[in-house]
């Protein structure tokens, strides 16, 4: 019993060797850095005419500021008025790879908005200050050196619409404003819509009542830009299109839906083509499921692909679920909305198995014949697909 008492005692005094150990390097740890003393790019009093519609972007490089102890620090740019001192910057971004390179890159859509919470108005010309801070934990320090920024920005809109609709003769519902097809917005003042066009015009609205604001796409310079009071149009043949308009950037986009294909996980083969059938749905009738068999059991997994064409020739955009492995649905028909939601460009999406859906085998049984559909529709806020018998 005596020894037992004595290893206990030597070893509450080596736990408490450690915790005293341990503090004591927690209160070392090394904090300090150097400021950053010299920016690269770009030019002191530089002058951009901002084009967001361009998608053009503006590089900002700092010297490295360099930690004690070698070890990461991270950095942000900060924007002030022209003769500010950065003691209340109306704007601060980390820089590229979530702050740790020494570089920034900003498209000039961003630079706009920057110029717009700095008091620029549309087409006004306006100098900024701009520095860098570098971090090391809680230790902050500014840079010893600033630079000025000049820039003009573009016409643009004062207010974002918060819904925008589609409609025209080149549309699915004609020029009738009550009936105008709704497009998803997928972030502030960015829309988008599938939809099939034919040979006419079309425009976009932001209300389907009264007088709402009116918008089109034109050509400028080949970049599809918004403009106001207008009509786009369109030569055909028909075609079945992926819309966006960007209001941030004043600029759209184009793409053909040229394909939509169900994805078989366990074939690892294309089952069937989907139709277009109208108002952003795709569907496929009657059927006949017949899974294949696995070791434990019938193999279920499921996706979709989509071809589009924007110009740059043919691309695979794959439809996933938000699922790198699906939960079984067997009882669960028609599972939950958010089982059934669509989510675009997951990492590995093309894989033969990852981010697939599962049919619920006890409503899908060997030999159904189901219709397959996916809805892409900016009327219900967020994409599905589904399958009903």
């Amino acid at each position: 019993m005596k020894k037992y008492i004595m290893s206990l005692a030597a070893l509450l005094v080596l736990l408490s060797s450690g915790l005293v150990s341990c503090k004591k390097d927690e209160r070392d740890i090394n904090m300090n850095l150097s400021e950053v003393t010299n920016l690269i790019a770009p030019a002191d009093a530089r002058y951009i005419k901002l084009n967001p519609a361009a998608n053009l972007t503006e590089t900002f490089e700092w010297d490295q500021a360099r930690a004690e102890d070698g070890s990461l620090v991270l950095y942000e740019v900060v924007f002030d008025q022209e003769n500010g001192d950065f003691s209340s910057p109306f704007y601060t971004v980390v820089s590229n790879s979530r702050g740790v390179e020494n570089k920034l890159t900003l498209t000039h859509g961003q630079l706009n908005q920057i110029a717009s919470l700095g008091g620029a108005d549309f087409f006004q010309r306006k100098k900024f200050r701009w520095t860098v801070y570098a971090s090391k934990g809680t230790n902050v320090k500014k840079a010893t050196v600033s630079r000025i920024i000049d820039l003009e920005r573009p016409g643009g809109f004062a207010s974002l619409p918060g819904s925008v609709f589609i409609l025209g003769s080149a549309t699915e519902v004609g020029d009738n404003l009550s009936s105008a097809l709704k497009m998803r917005q997928t972030g502030p003042g960015e829309f988008e819509i599938f939809t099939k066009l034919k040979a006419g015009t079309y425009r976009f609205v932001d209300g389907t009542t009264g007088s709402p604001r009116t918008f089109y796409l034109f050509d400028n310079g080949g970049i599809p830009t918004i403009g106001v009071n207008g009509n786009t149009s369109f030569t055909g043949p028909d075609k079945i299109m992926r819309i966006r308009l960007n209001f941030n950037d004043i600029n759209g986009s184009y793409a053909e839906v040229k394909k939509m294909s169900f994805w078989y996980c366990n074939a690892n083969t294309f089952w069937f083509d989907l139709d277009y059938v109208g108002n952003g749905l795709w569907q496929k009738n009657d059927w006949a499921t017949t899974l294949q068999t696995v070791p434990w059991g019938l193999e279920e997994r499921y996706k979709y692909r989509m071809v589009i064409n924007d110009g740059t020739g043919d691309r695979d955009v794959w439809i996933n679920s938000s699922f790198g492995d699906p939960p079984g649905q067997d009882g669960q028909y028609p599972s939950s909305v958010p089982y059934r939601t669509i989510y675009f460009d997951q990492p590995n999406g093309g894989s033969q198995w990852d981010w697939a859906w599962k049919l619920d085998k006890q409503y899908v049984t060997q030999g159904s014949v189901v219709d397959y559909w996916v809805s892409l529709r900016g009327s219900e806020g967020v994409y599905t697909q589904g399958y009903v018998k």
